[in-house]
């Protein structure tokens, strides 16, 4: 008769504890200036690595570090493989009155700081407001130290007042641009949205217009799941006169022109009383949504282009 073996009492599982601490943010102690010369070198080079962003804002690599991990929690930059790219339109030469401008925005848009200005629309102070606002946002344990520098660069921009909005600011850039058309009615400001694939082109361009005196606004068809376009570059359009697209066999295909180049986005843009005018780089057919528009055609003769887009820019808005 075989020998019955007891069954193994089963080991009571013990359960883990889970610590809910493990969420923290840092934001670098970095003035704020030398923020502008890193994103002007974002816009002009073709996804630069933190050392070619040093070099070309002469700054040292480590601020230069600090500003990008600063510039990325904003929603300002991003990294792709070893480079970085811009997430939000930039005027390139434009005053410091439009860069400060976007990162303002930004600063406005950030999740945590809507939750502070909303702490200080009850009553609280602003550090007790940013330890509310930390906690609602998962920064568990707190530590005033790590956030400081971002309230430092709110403050400094004017972007902490309790009941400012985002949409605040665009309402602001709207009334800018008709009392510059007013003071300065030969000034125009032209919105360029194109692939990074055809970046020496827009560098070129770019240029002649910055040396005809028309300030441009540089933004990589660039989308991020979640993304919503026409919020993304309103800043940019609220300053513009002109919406210029650059139509090519690289954009063609990207996902910005396939699925955020619609009907919405053309609504906004027209609604900003910003004038489309497409940039055929080659022989690529024109998107149906855009095929109606007056062109400038860079595809046989960048002169000829040029100088047919500068008489359109002149024209009056």
């Amino acid at each position: 008769m075989a020998t019955k073996i007891p069954a193994k009492k089963a080991t009571p599982k013990v359960k883990k504890s889970v610590n809910r601490a493990a969420s923290s943010q840092r934001f670098e102690a970095a003035k704020l200036d030398p923020l502008f010369v890193v994103l002007d070198a974002i816009a002009w080079m073709d996804s630069p690595t933190a050392a070619e962003i040093a070099q070309f804002a002469s700054i040292d690599p480590r601020t230069a570090g600090k500003l990008l991990k600063n510039a990325a929690q904003l929603g300002l930059v991003d990294s792709v493989g070893k480079g970085y790219v811009l997430q939000l339109p930039y005027p390139y030469k434009g005053s410091q009155d439009q860069k400060q401008a976007v990162v303002k925005e930004a600063l406005v848009r950030l999740p945590l700081l809507t939750s502070v200005r909303q702490f200080m629309l009850l009553g609280d102070k602003v550090e007790v407001a940013l330890r509310k606002a930390a906690t609602l946002a998962g920064i568990v344990p707190f530590n005033a130290s790590d956030l400081n520098p971002l309230l430092e660069w709110a403050q400094s921009i004017g972007a902490l007042k309790p009941n400012l909005i985002a949409e605040d600011l665009l309402d602001d850039a709207e009334a800018k641009k008709e009392e510059r058309h007013q003071s300065e009615k030969g000034k125009r400001i032209a919105f360029l949205s194109h692939s990074s694939a055809d970046k020496p082109f827009v560098r070129q361009l770019a240029a002649d217009l910055t040396a005809a005196g028309i300030d441009v606004w540089l933004d990589e068809q660039r989308i991020r799941i979640g993304d919503s376009i026409p919020e993304a570059i309103a800043q940019g359009l609220a300053e513009s006169d002109y919406f210029l697209i650059a139509i090519s066999h690289n954009s063609i295909n990207s996902p910005w022109v396939k699925k955020e180049l619609n009907n919405a986005l053309v609504t906004e843009v027209q609604r900003r009383n910003v004038h489309i005018l497409p940039l055929k780089l080659d022989d690529t057919d024109m998107p149906p949504i855009i095929s109606d528009k007056l062109y400038a055609d860079f595809s046989h003769s960048y002169k000829a282009g040029i100088d047919k887009l500068l008489a359109d820019l002149r024209k009056d808005v």
